[in-house]
């Protein structure tokens, strides 16, 4: 915008001023992030920008870390891109900076074994924190099953280790040490979380709200202990065996084999140090007003900040804060903008529960007014201890100013009292006003908000109010808009979730006259809407209308528009009053919206293939017999080895079978395959339904009842150490033939059913036969989230979803014959996987003419596949009605 105010002949001064400058940017996190977008927009593109990033991914939003778990995909996370930096002219380089010579105007980067030299005129050291472990006996990271939780590789590392254990055990209580926890109970853990202090979070709230954040989430079923000293860590074969502790005198030794640290961070200042400058009392880099070190070419921003040699702030927004002051700086000698003082205030959702800290400057932190009695402040307290809500306002002493204030269970006020809070005075209520709910009276403009333009919206990136109505007013019309256009709720997002910005853009829309999604006083897409509701815990129309939308554009009509949205925030499942057919009907819908926004088809496709793949034809009892039955779901059955991994793809079919429960399981598995085959490209499969399920463990086939080692008889991938299958066979094809023909099924159907390869990767984590596995830095060309446009599906758009592994073709997600092409099997692509189960394929006789055929012939792979695929989804199953359903 302020570019857009220069003449053309301002416009070419600072051009002329700026061109040619080098800047570079060492490390791409969130702030390293912000930098450069903020030197682009200010220097007109006259600067030339190079950002160094030692991770393999591109900047992603770390406050959102732990919901990783619902997608697993890192695009999700990712506030920029490789294509954006080449569209930008911005050369982006993944390596590790060692050393700057600070004489030379030299960085020197290591990029995976090779040194290069990245010459500055400016430089930005925006390197973050590293994570803390605190000194306790046997405590480190080379403890097999010790981990610390900072990064999208961290969470791999977490996941695989989830697979071996039951139990984990989490270091710190505080904001880092409940995310980890979080992560830990997402992946089905028994957790428990150790703090040191008397409470949690004891940076942000005071003991009375720590005990009730504490209280909900032992609700959840973890456990917490405060006040704990760890003596000791434990360890034995396979590593960690155990965390010995002591609580209020007494010692304890916890048995686990996971162990997170979220105990805090420090400075990540190892490049300041050995080039000489100068460093803050406590650690990280010392800075001035303008961002500027020691150095007059060096500038740092973010948590290595450390302003005037004091604080570092380890939270975003005073990161996004000191960028925008550093490219105000370097773009303009006479830019007078000054940083001084950091909001701190944080609102989060911890282990499902809403928790808020706000104050007007950081003194309410730092002098611990949040947590001060006496003659210092007048503090004011509500609490709700069965509810699970707290709410502490703390004032000057004549209850004039409004300090701060602590949230737990309800932060729908934490917008207006932020904004109140750094305001001079609370308007000429009393605090028991203001604790009662009553805000002092602003002109919103009417949108309900109670904010003024100046007030933020978004804490994160300091958005106010005016420059969301203003990107509305210009085009803005959806959230993802808005956060395109102005950064708002692309940080923690509860400015969004519970926060003024729906009503914002529900006022801002209708004054504008814009129809737009669901209805009027609604104008958000149904998803939009429903994920608002579930955050706010919303369950009608009028409470949608009355905390979301704009109450003025109701109409009688609306709740026909919402339909399908008010039943599901209100608790009815979807299929809820539909028959068995019309159930089936939907979920296949729901299945394709699905997989097209998870890109999940591979994993899909194997849950159904080893769920029927057990079929033995030479038994007759349902379940001994294995088969499409969906058995697949219990134990043993679900840790065979042939089926690591496939726990994730269970847990993606649960919310499924609740919103349908009508349709089985051994169904729902067989449709989510043919879908995902049909979304992939591949041939449209005559599926029948009505199967049975299997109704216990008693029903899963004994996992060494096929004479095949201990998988059931599902294929193995490579022969054993001794060079034979499981099934005795020394050789690929013999083995494929002694365990599809137990099934029924021939050659043909043995390489057309083998051409489902054309779809999916192997890890090194699941399989063992690559040495590929889960994240960026471990997969290849084809399998990794980067580039983004890597067109590898059906429709030509991008989709890698979780990153790694090995692939046996290029466009992996999308299903045709390239398994059978040349360029695939005469295993001249290194970076493509070819094993032996594969090679017999084209090389045995009685395969290779089906091979061939295929390879030729897509349109006789398709035919030949759907029957064999018919056969597989139908063998050993009990339908109800017998004859099955087809829609």
């Amino acid at each position: 915008d302020a570019l857009k105010k220069l003449s053309p002949e301002e416009l070419a001064k600072l051009k002329t001023a700026l061109g040619g400058t080098k800047v570079v940017v060492v490390g791409w996190g969130p702030v390293g992030h912000a930098v450069v977008t903020k030197l682009l927009a200010k220097s007109a593109g006259a600067l030339k920008i190079s950002v160094i990033s030692e991770e393999s991914y591109p900047a992603y939003n770390r406050v959102k870390l732990s919901s990783f778990f619902e997608h697993r995909d890192p695009n999700k996370l990712a506030l920029s891109s490789p294509e954006w930096c080449r569209e930008q002219g911005v050369e982006l380089i993944f390596g590790r900076a060692t050393k700057i010579d600070r004489s030379g105007k030299v960085v020197e980067v290591d990029c995976n074994g090779q040194s290069k030299s990245v010459q500055y005129d400016e430089l930005v050291i925006a390197t973050g924190s590293k994570p803390w472990l605190p000194p306790v006996p046997g405590l480190g990271l080379e403890v097999e099953g010790v981990f610390v939780y900072r990064s999208i590789s961290d969470i791999f590392k977490i996941t695989e280790r989830a697979k071996f254990s039951t139990k984990a055990v989490v270091i710190g209580g505080g904001l880092l040490g409940l995310e980890a926890a979080k992560a830990a109970y997402d992946l089905g853990l028994e957790t428990t979380i150790l703090e040191v202090a008397p409470h949690l979070m004891p940076v942000q709230l005071d003991l009375e709200a720590g005990k009730i954040l504490q209280s909900k989430i032992e609700a959840l079923g973890l456990k917490v202990k405060t006040g704990v000293k760890v003596l000791e860590i434990q360890t034995g074969d396979g590593g960690l065996q155990g965390v010995k502790i002591e609580q209020e005198g007494a010692e304890e030794v916890l048995a686990t084999t996971l162990l997170i640290v979220g105990a805090g961070v420090r400075p990540r200042q190892e490049l300041a140090e050995s080039c000489g400058l100068e460093l803050g009392g406590r650690g990280g880099i010392k800075v001035d007003q303008r961002m500027k070190t020691a150095d007059e070419h060096i500038w740092a921003v973010g948590e290595i900040a450390s302003y005037n040699g004091g604080m570092c702030y380890q939270l975003s927004a005073p990161g996004y804060t000191q960028a925008e002051i550093l490219s105000d700086h370097m773009t303009n000698p006479k830019a007078d903008a000054k940083f001084a003082d950091a909001d701190l205030s944080t609102k989060l959702k911890l282990l499902g529960v809403d928790v808020a800290s706000f104050g007007g400057s950081s003194d309410f932190w730092f002098k611990r007014q949040y947590s001060s009695s006496g003659e210092e402040v007048m503090s004011k307290v509500s609490k709700d201890e069965a509810a699970g809500v707290y709410k502490k306002l703390v004032f000057t002493p004549d209850g004039t100013k409004l300090l701060g204030g602590i949230l737990v269970g309800d932060i729908s006020a934490f917008a207006p009292l932020t904004a109140v809070s750094k305001r001079p005075d609370i308007g000429g209520l009393s605090p028991d006003e203001l604790m009662a709910g009553q805000m002092p009276k602003v002109d919103d403009g009417g949108d309900g908000t109670n904010l003024g333009d100046d007030d933020h919206v978004c804490n994160c990136h300091s958005v106010p109010k005016k420059v969301i109505r203003e990107a509305i007013m210009k085009g803005a019309h959806t959230f993802e808009e808005i956060k395109k256009c102005t950064k708002a709720g692309t940080g923690c997002g509860t400015c969004i979730r519970t926060g003024p910005q729906p009503k914002l853009l529900a006022h801002t829309l209708n004054q504008k006259g814009v129809e737009a999604g669901a209805c009027k006083a609604l104008p958000f897409a149904h998803d939009d809407i429903e994920d608002l509701a579930k955050a706010r815990q919303l369950k009608s129309y009028e409470e949608l209308v009355t905390h979301l939308g704009y109450p003025a554009a109701a109409a009688d009509g609306d709740k026909t528009a919402l339909g399908s949205v008010l039943d599901r925030i209100g608790g009815k499942p979807k299929g809820e009053g539909l028959d068995h057919v019309a159930q089936l009907k939907a979920l296949k819908d729901d299945l394709w919206k699905f997989v097209d926004k998870m890109n999940c088809n591979p994993i899909l496709v194997r849950l159904a293939w080893h769920d029927a793949g057990t079929y033995d034809k030479s038994k007759t009892a349902f379940g001994e017999r294995g088969g499409a039955n969906g058995s697949i779901r219990f134990s043993p059955e679900i840790s065979m080895g042939a089926n690591n991994g496939l726990d994730k793809a269970v847990k993606y079919m649960e919310p499924f079978k609740a919103d349908y429960p009508l349709v089985s399981y051994a169904d729902l598995y067989q449709m989510a395959a043919a879908v995902s085959i049909e979304h992939a490209g591949g041939p449209k499969i005559d599926m029948k339904y009505g199967r049975k399920d299997a109704t216990g463990p008693d029903q899963c086939p004994d996992p060494k009842s096929r004479g095949t080692a201990g998988n059931a008889g599902l294929p193995d991938a490579e022969p054993g150490p001794e060079g034979a299958f499981g099934c005795g066979a020394t050789d690929a094809a013999t083995h494929l033939r002694n365990i599809f023909y137990r099934m029924g099924f021939d050659d043909k159907g043995i390489v057309a059913l083998s051409g489902a390869h054309t779809i999916g990767r192997a890890f090194k984590e699941r399989s063992g036969t690559v040495k590929e596995g889960y994240g960026e830095s471990s997969g290849c060309p084809y399998t990794v989230s980067m580039p983004k446009s890597c067109p590898i599906r059906n429709d030509g758009g991008y989709g890698v979803g979780m990153p790694g592994g090995k692939s046996w073709t290029t466009k992996w997600l999308k299903f045709d014959n390239e398994y059978f092409q040349p360029a695939v099997y005469e295993e001249k692509d290194k970076d493509l996987l070819w094993l032996s189960s594969d090679r017999c394929l084209h090389q045995d006789e009685g395969f290779k003419q089906y091979f061939m055929l295929y390879k030729d012939d897509q349109s006789a792979f398709f035919r030949d596949f759907a029957e064999a695929y018919k056969q597989l989804s139908e063998q050993g199953a009990q339908f109800e009605p017998e004859a099955g359903v087809t829609l």
